[in-house]
């Protein structure tokens, strides 16, 4: 084989070096996590650094281009493997960072100063090549079950072979009685800077491989991930097109992909929800934060469903947002177990009528109506005559059949904007809005006491159950929702005490605008 000229070859070292540092801190920066790649482009600038001052070598003083260099190169695979150990999420070696790299300058020095020795020299340097890369080596090999073992069985390779031939290098100048000058062509120098320069070029490319092989691990497995949540994902680019959907999506809505890809999410949209929501949203998310919220969106076949959605910012490593996600979880169940828990809360569980407290809530809008368009409002408190004997005689599943018969017959004796609530064991409330005059009121009562005086058939028993009513007007009788819960009470009473099976209304006299209405002796009305 030709001997080649030792300083040509180092110049090739440097340009390879300093091209393969170039990309690996390239790397580095488009990293947002710490993987080695750092410590990867630290160490080819080293590397590139001593093959310069080695070059320069009768140029420069002997420390510079001897001592420093060769110490450089092993500072620069001290950094390379410190780098996959971080890439591997293992700890330093602590005699790698901190032992050998002094101890190799403190070696050179003696050697060339002290007790000039080339071939010590040459096994010192090659004895910390092949170590460094038997670390490497050992680490890459070490996780058997790494996403990335392909590539790093290559980048193994590679530095095996480096470590071989400097182990090769440093057995021939163990066994070697005579001593070449450095920079002196010989067949060995020769194969060992080529080789080198072959492998340090292969060994940057393999590294990025390396972490090129990392991140496709992670992006399928997150990949894999995201096609087999259950959760719906959307991803959409800054102007809010779609971009991505996962299948549980697809499935959940009935929308097939090729029909939501470039759409606007909005072909979910129910209506319900605001302009001043949507915009409120995309405000936050233009700021760079996450939104969190409830949307009542539609499939495709018009159903409606509950979603509890987190939408975030992509952000690239500059800072600057390129797409939106959105993890949207089904909460229908949730809703419909909230709203059925909601309506047992305000409805009485055996007729399904409003409660007391519904009913009072209720009364109090319906007053406020009442005051902004000067109408009327009226309640009408009843208590069924009768009702205690049947409990009494017949049992509760008897009263029971009464107290839901009575609820139908009362509810069909208003219209749909009016209540009908129990607010007691056999009481109950009707709630007149929208009213003009008292007449209507009283049409509404005649009608509810001839409803309820009907006989029910329990059974093979026949029941007469008859009504009282007692009625207070909004705003005759007063304007406070308890007075005239109140003041309808004590008709309801006062209609007992007449005869029952009837209704009264509750009048109040306002002397001047500085009192209060006072309350007079109900009006009763025989049916």
């Amino acid at each position: 084989m030709p001997e080649l000229d030792i300083r040509t070859l180092l110049i090739v070292t440097a340009l390879i070096s300093m091209g393969s540092a170039v990309a690996l801190i390239y790397l580095w920066r488009s990293q947002t996590h710490p993987n080695g790649s750092g410590f990867w482009a630290a160490g080819m600038s080293c590397i590139a650094a001593a093959s310069i001052l080695i070059t320069e070598r009768g140029n420069i003083p002997d420390f510079l281009s001897l001592v420093c260099a060769n110490s450089l190169y092993i500072i620069g695979f001290v950094l390379i493997l410190r780098g996959i150990r971080v890439f591997t999420g293992r700890p330093p070696l602590l005699f790698f960072d901190f032992a050998l790299p002094p101890l190799s300058a403190a070696l050179f020095y003696y050697f060339n100063y002290i007790d000039q020795n080339l071939n010590i020299r040459i096994i010192v340097i090659s004895s910390g090549f092949a170590m460094i890369c038997f670390a490497i080596v050992q680490t890459l090999l070490s996780d058997k079950n790494a996403s990335w073992r392909s590539a790093g069985l290559a980048t193994a390779t590679l530095f095996g072979l480096f470590g071989l031939s400097h182990g090769f290098r440093g057995a021939i100048a163990l066994l070697s009685p005579f001593e070449h000058p450095f920079m002196s062509p010989s067949t060995s120098s020769s194969l060992v800077f080529l080789g080198g320069i072959f492998i340090l070029g292969g060994s940057a490319i393999s590294l990025i491989l390396l972490t090129q092989a990392s991140l496709e691990a992670k992006l399928r497995i997150v990949s894999l991930a995201v096609e087999h949540s259950a959760s719906s994902v959307i991803i959409t680019d800054t102007s809010g097109s779609i971009r991505y959907v996962n299948p549980a999506l697809t499935e959940k809505t009935g929308y097939l992909l090729t029909e939501l890809i470039g759409k606007k999410p909005r072909i979910l949209r129910s209506g319900e929800t605001s302009p001043e929501e949507y915009s409120a949203l995309w405000k936050k998310l233009a700021a760079g934060s996450t939104w969190r919220g409830v949307f009542h969106n539609r499939k495709k076949n018009g159903e409606l469903f509950w979603e509890m959605a987190s939408i975030s910012p992509v952000k690239q490593t500059n800072g600057s947002i390129s797409h939106y996600v959105s993890v949207q979880e089904d909460i229908t169940a949730l809703k419909n177990a909230e709203e059925r828990i909601l309506h047992m809360a305000n409805h009485d569980v055996l007729t399904g009528l409003p409660t007391l407290r519904l009913s009072k809530d209720r009364l109090i809008r319906a007053l406020a109506v009442a005051k902004r368009n000067k109408a009327k409002v009226a309640i009408c408190f009843i208590d069924l005559d009768g009702f205690k004997a049947v409990n009494d005689t017949l049992g509760h599943n008897a009263g029971d059949h009464v107290l839901k018969e009575t609820a139908a017959r009362l509810s069909s004796c208003v219209r749909e904007v009016d209540t009908v609530a129990r607010v007691g064991g056999d009481e109950f409330w009707i709630l007149l809005t929208e009213i003009q005059d008292r007449d209507s009121v009283r049409m509404v009562a005649e009608k509810v006491v001839k409803t309820v005086s009907t006989p029910y058939q329990v059974e093979s028993a026949e029941l007469n159950i008859s009504a009282s009513i007692g009625i207070s007007l909004y705003p005759d009788h007063g304007q406070d929702p308890e007075k005239l819960i109140r003041l309808a009470d004590q008709a309801m009473y006062e209609t007992k005490r007449q005869g029952k099976n009837s209704y009264a209304f509750a009048d109040s006299v306002i002397h001047d605008d500085s009192t209060l209405p006072t309350e007079k002796k109900p009006v009763y009305h025989p049916v």
